[in-house]
């Protein structure tokens, strides 16, 4: 009796263990997407509250997980936001602090900015290494903008990005050498780039996979040497032309988001990402992917407003920096939810490095925090220090362009001018728009904020100080700042004010 109930234990045994055996097998393998917008103000978004831009696969996406408020950018230009997001490093370690190089008249720099690194070196370490090398499939579709080529600096693949940040013309024929060939005259470049992303997601289905899906728009509306201007399809454009029109006879407020144009490049931006998830969907990948939406720094304000925020694209006021930040992946991120949690793009690479189950190359490159608990227990991370470095130029008569350093904290923040060696401070909660300086009646709390940017510099390896420039030329220089129309300041506005504004 006890052999036979022996075998008959071991029997059921031998099944439960088979029965495990076969789920873990056929079990889906966890991947990972990243979509990357251009130049994406931080309330460019239906679910952030925009009255005009319609963005329903956002909004979407954003129901189907968490929508981050105090999310960051990891710069506040491109080529340093996307380095230090795909690698998880300090622009100080890979060298990448600008787009190109410094900017404006040498003989307008007050201080001798540090040598900027077009790209990052070929041999520095992102994601794409540690993938790669642990046999993931990876691959980068559409904005690259970090090297020469795509696919540089350890991924695998790469389609329909290059070493330009803008494709010149938005259709075709695309002058780049990157971009579709032989395809019909006035053929839109973003169709092109999501069947890219779709057929990715097609080719890999049945492995793990990477995704950095990377859209050139809502880059904002530039003329190029050729003189075409950077725009959208006439209709959508002209959809939006009727929508404002309407909505000023109605009396209602724009908020600052008047410009057709950008509106049909949001709309357009929006329909690439309906592709991906749509894709993800009907390929029975939606519940094992996580998808990270974010931009890559703040809005331009010539297209869009950045209200309540002060400054945009290139500065390091909140207008350049927050942006919009979503986390998604059904039944593992809580859906619906808004979290006021402060992250920043580079944080993405511990924690997708983290949820692959793969080691990063050198850990000890690697500032960005791991966001699991965040993402999928919905934890705090406590107070830690944000810190942006931009010891460079963008434009020498924009003192907000001028080399400066900045580090968040909880709620306050402080930044450092190069130039004087002077420091602003502001309580993000009780004022949002950075219009209240509180470095000379906060005594307290400015020596404690001192104190912990000066560790983050030395952490980081950043420089503390620049050194004069010999060359500057100070009465055309300050002649040159006297021409600049002076910022105007959104009011003052707590945090509880401002998010009345998100829908």
């Amino acid at each position: 009796m006890k052999r036979e109930f022996f075998i008959i234990a071991s029997a059921a045994c031998l099944l439960v263990a088979q029965s495990i055996s076969a789920a873990v097998t056929s079990a889906k393998p966890s991947n990972v997407v990243i979509i990357h917008v251009d130049d994406m103000g931080w309330r460019d978004l239906g679910c952030m509250g925009s009255p005009v831009y319609e963005t329903p696969h956002i909004d979407a996406l954003a129901k189907t997980g968490t929508l981050y408020t105090s999310a960051y950018a990891a710069a506040n230009i491109c080529t340093p936001s996307r380095s230090c997001m795909l690698s998880g490093s300090q622009p100080s370690r890979h060298g990448v602090y600008t787009v190109v190089r410094n900017r404006g008249k040498k003989e307008h720099w007050k201080v001798t900015p540090l040598k900027n690194n077009q790209f990052m070196p070929k041999d520095f370490p992102t994601l794409g290494t540690v993938l790669t090398a642990a046999g993931i499939a990876n691959g980068a579709v559409g904005k690259w903008h970090v090297g020469g080529a795509s696919p540089s600096n350890g991924f695998k693949e790469g389609y329909l990005g290059g070493y330009l940040g803008l494709p010149i013309d938005y259709f075709a024929p695309f002058k780049l050498p990157f971009l579709p060939k032989n395809v019909p005259a006035g053929s839109y470049l973003p169709p092109y780039v999501r069947a890219a992303g779709v057929d990715f997601l097609e080719r890999h289905q049945k492995e793990r996979f990477f995704l950095y899906f990377s859209t050139y728009l809502p880059h904002d509306q530039i003329k190029n040497k050729e003189g075409a201007t950077l725009t959208a399809p006439k209709e959508v454009v002209a959809k939006y032309q009727r929508k404002i029109a309407a909505m000023k006879n109605a009396g209602q407020d724009l908020q600052g988001h008047s410009n057709p144009v950008y509106a049909a490049m949001i709309e357009e931006t929006d329909r690439s990402v309906g592709a991906i998830i749509n894709k993800l969907e009907s390929l029975g990948l939606r519940e094992n992917t996580l998808v990270l939406f974010i931009s890559d720094n703040g809005g331009v304000s010539q297209y869009t407003s950045q209200k309540p925020l002060r400054g945009e694209k290139c500065e390091l006021y909140e207008g350049g920096i927050r942006v919009p930040m979503i986390a998604s992946m059904p039944g593992k991120v809580a859906e619906g939810k808004r979290s006021d949690e402060p992250i920043s793009g580079i944080d993405f690479y511990p924690t997708i490095c983290s949820f692959m189950g793969v080691k990063p190359s050198d850990a000890d490159k690697v500032d960005g925090e791991d966001l699991s608990e965040v993402f999928f227990a919905g934890k705090a991370l406590g107070e830690r220090n944000l810190f942006w470095n931009f010891p460079s130029y963008n434009s020498p008569k924009n003192p907000a362009r001028c080399p400066r350093t900045v580090l968040r904290r909880g709620d306050w923040k402080i930044h450092h001018r190069y130039e004087d060696n002077g420091y602003e401070l502001y309580n993000l909660k009780e004022d949002i728009g950075e219009s209240k300086d509180l470095s000379k009646t906060r005594p307290k709390v400015y020596e404690m904020m001192r104190k912990e940017l000066d560790a983050s510099y030395e952490r980081f390896g950043a420089v503390k100080s620049l050194p004069a420039n010999p060359q500057y030329n100070a009465k055309e220089a300050e002649a040159e700042r006297a021409k600049l129309t002076p910022e105007t300041l959104p009011p003052a506005m707590t945090s509880a004010q401002a998010y009345k504004l998100l829908r």
